[in-house]
């Protein structure tokens, strides 16, 4: 009786040892609301796609819509006389927005979320370092000059996109480096402006460059 009573003694000595384990060393799971959450996940699948409208021309499922900003003919003269970083020439601008598949102003379908436009190029075709895009042209191109492109919401300050970190979808026309930052009524004015670049001789030619733009939601 006595060995039976001490292997007794044992065996919850034990058990109470490895419920000790479970607890400090395993994982003890909280039982009060302070020390509880949870992660919520939701998303919408929208009934109709929004139209971006580019300084009113729209795009449709068939054709993207393009604008072309003509920032006029400079001689060399005059691009020679301007010192690097400055203005060249006066600046272009578009107001770009969402639309309704029938044209109305701003896209309900998103409701609450957020949208933006991703100008889709490489690192490769702009220069980080000032915000200008590189030029394209490929036969007789310009020097000493690239456009800058600069963005204002609504009223909000003016925004550097090209100047800034890019997001994890790209660089976007809101400036933000997280996502998508525009309510489904925001305008957002886009301004391209002619800069010197450089101090070396000037050179006589075509500059170009394109920006493709891709709608993109929160």
């Amino acid at each position: 009786m006595d060995s039976f009573k001490f292997q007794k003694t044992v065996l919850a000595v034990s058990t109470t040892a490895a419920m000790a384990g479970m607890l400090v060393g395993g994982q003890a799971f909280a039982q009060v609301k302070n020390e509880q959450g949870s992660i919520d996940i939701t998303a919408n699948i929208i009934t109709a796609t929004c139209v971006l409208d580019l300084g009113g021309t729209a795009s449709t499922t068939a054709t993207a819509a393009k604008k072309t900003l003509d920032l006029g003919s400079f001689s060399v003269a005059n691009v020679s006389s301007i010192s690097n970083g400055y203005e060249v020439g006066k600046k272009a601008s578009l107001v770009l927005s969402l639309k309704e598949s029938n044209g109305t102003a701003g896209c309900s379908a998103i409701s609450s979320g957020k949208w933006d436009v991703v100008m889709d190029l490489p690192t490769t075709a702009y220069n980080i370092a000032n915000g200008t895009l590189n030029n394209t042209t490929t036969t007789g191109a310009a020097n000493s000059i690239a456009a800058g492109i600069y963005t204002q919401v609504g009223t909000a300050g003016v925004g550097y996109p090209f100047g800034n970190a890019r997001s994890p979808l790209g660089v976007l026309l809101s400036g933000s480096t997280i996502g998508p930052n525009l309510l489904h009524t925001d305008k957002v004015t886009v301004y391209v402006q002619m800069f010197r670049v450089g101090s070396g001789a000037v050179t006589a030619g075509a500059y170009t460059a394109s920006v493709p733009l891709t709608v993109v939601y929160k």
